[in-house]
């Protein structure tokens, strides 16, 4: 213990001071201000930097870092980062104030803060002349003060970074439109509330040189856009709004006068079916986006009772066509079940792919959780349909009328279940939407409760037996015979199966069950994988004496992978 003392003991200050940087000031101060000498000496240079994070504490241990480490070293903290929610539990708490004292503070962090003490320190901030990240999360219901909030942060001459967050779905920003003199210097934006798009508008005339903008919400814009001045961000390069409730005219105006060195445009939106003009997106993308890079888009859309098939649906297509699968930009389509208000359809672009489109032969991950989330992704380039959750068909039976029109978009070929379980009710209402399927892949079949199909149900796999066209079959985590029967009474084309077994099935049974079927229900049948956790040394060999014994099958040949 002494040696290693000694060895740290022999490390330059500058190693302190760089290991420092790392670490939250007052954590600093409790662990080595009463080591010894050295120690208190390297903690009074200048050269610490101090970044403190004022989160909630002990009554007693706030009030120790305020007098004793945070308000002695204004002068040395570049970062300061607090949650004003102790102010709720401790009242009477009197704590440093924040004001032109911190003469080389370069970072600001307000959470829960209220605009009682927001502007005054705001006020305070314009003097300083290194902070150039400011955070606010704005924790008050009156957003009259929301225009006066903007002003001073325009003001703040060496600020590059800007955050404003508070809750609410509208608020009214009436700031007039910039001068030429008038602007600020920040390069990143994020307006973490909602906001119509014409203030978007007169806000973007104060920031000349924004490199990325991310926008939570964007609203109607109250006034007509078109009287007003649209002025192009050279820099701007990265734009990001997560709900857009404009029109799809409106925006398309404002991306095309805003700026066209665009490289990353991700964008959220509903209620005009408009967005889905995929042959209007390919000229916006083309006339004037001549440098965009990544695109990512949504297009959220309620499900009341059944859905509406408009142009723009029928013509889903077009996001298949070279110009989008060139760029490597793949559209998908599923339905969650778990959303806010109604369950939606959500249709989406992205440059990255989020579901693997492996071969049904190669190892396919599954999602192990069971999550309240419906999600039928509809892949371009593999027209696979990924079905993330379910939900139970004894709670949801209008499933085929609900999204049956839009499984009608695609010729789906291959369906892919990685829930957690499906019922059959549910997997046979799937596999009617689906008249192209050949391929499917499950990850395990309920068979608790409802057990046994309706007499509905039952006529309705009769026919699907003899139409359908699944020649490819996998079922993941087999937990009885009565699963696999229900696959081959429904999969009669049946040429390739394979099935990863539970140590509750024994090997030898399922291999018996499967060649017997074969013989009547599944003749096409070629390739048989089963997957076993516990393997004997002979397997083989007991597998082929019982096949010869029992005169299963003739001309065959197996092997261990």
């Amino acid at each position: 213990m002494i040696q290693a003392i000694n060895c740290l003991e022999n490390l330059p200050n500058e190693i302190f001071y760089e290991i420092f940087d790392y670490l939250d000031g007052c954590k600093i101060y409790n662990a080595f201000s009463n080591l010894n000498t050295r120690f208190q000496y390297i903690l009074a240079s200048t050269s610490v930097r101090l970044k403190i994070r004022l989160m909630f504490e002990l009554e007693t241990i706030l009030q120790y870092q305020s007098d004793y480490i945070i308000t002695p070293n204004k002068h040395r903290i570049v970062s300061l980062n607090i949650n004003n929610n102790y102010e709720f539990y401790y009242p009477n708490l009197n704590l440093f104030n924040i004001d032109s004292s911190f003469t080389r503070l370069e970072s600001l962090q307000l959470y829960n803060i209220r605009s009682n003490k927001l502007l005054p320190i705001l006020i305070s901030l314009i003097s300083l002349t290194y902070l150039s990240s400011l955070s606010i999360n704005y924790d008050d219901d009156n957003v009259d003060n929301i225009d006066n909030i903007y002003r001073i942060i325009f003001n703040l001459s060496k600020l590059r970074y800007n955050k404003l967050s508070f809750v609410g779905f509208e608020s009214s920003i009436s700031l007039s439109i910039s001068t030429n003199t008038q602007f600020s210097h920040i390069k990143y934006l994020v307006i973490d509330h909602s906001c119509a798009l014409d203030e978007l508008i007169v806000i973007l005339t104060y920031t000349p040189h924004l490199c990325r903008l991310t926008c939570r919400y964007i609203n109607e814009p109250n006034k007509d856009i078109t009287k007003h001045v649209l002025n192009t961000i050279l820099n701007l390069n990265y734009i990001s709004i997560g709900k857009c409730f404009a029109e799809f005219n409106e925006l398309i105006m404002f991306i095309t006068k805003i700026s066209s060195q665009l490289q990353v445009l991700r964008i959220t939106s509903c209620q005009d079916t408009n967005y889905l003009d995929a042959d209007r997106w390919e000229r916006l993308i083309s006339q004037y986006l001549f440098h965009l890079r990544i695109f990512e888009f949504r297009y959220e859309e309620s499900i009341d009772e059944e859905l509406i098939v408009t142009l723009y649906h029928e013509r889903i297509d077009r996001f298949y066509s070279s110009f989008w699968t060139k760029r490597k930009w793949h559209f998908r389509l599923y339905i969650d079940t778990n959303y806010w208000l109604n369950d939606v359809i959500v249709y989406s672009i992205s440059s990255h792919r989020k579901i693997s489109t492996e071969d049904i032969n190669q190892n396919i991950s599954l999602n192990e959780h069971d999550e309240s989330i419906l999600s039928l992704e509809v892949l371009s380039q593999t027209n696979q349909l990924t079905i993330v959750d379910l939900p139970h068909v004894d709670n949801d039976p209008q499933l085929s009328s609900m999204i049956g029109p839009i499984l009608l978009l695609v010729p789906i070929t291959c369906l892919n279940i990685t829930r957690s379980e499906i019922f059959i009710g549910s997997l046979l209402e799937l596999v009617v939407c689906l008249p192209n399927l050949n391929s499917l892949v499950i990850s395990t079949l309920s068979m608790i409760k409802p057990r046994y199909l309706s007499v509905e149900d039952t006529e309705t796999l009769r026919w699907l037996s003899d139409y359908n066209e699944i020649t490819k079959v996998k079922l993941h985590r087999m937990n009885d015979l009565a699963e696999i029967q229900l696959l081959l009474d429904l999969c009669t084309s049946m040429e390739y199966l394979e099935v990863d077994c539970t140590d509750t099935i024994c090997p030898k049974q399922l291999l018996r069950f499967i060649l017997m079927k074969n013989i009547k229900s599944i003749p096409k049948l070629s390739s048989f994988y089963f997957g076993i956790s516990i393997v004997k040394e002979n397997i083989i060999e007991e597998l082929t004496t019982m096949i010869n014994l029992e005169q299963l099958c003739h001309n065959y040949t197996i092997k261990q992978i």
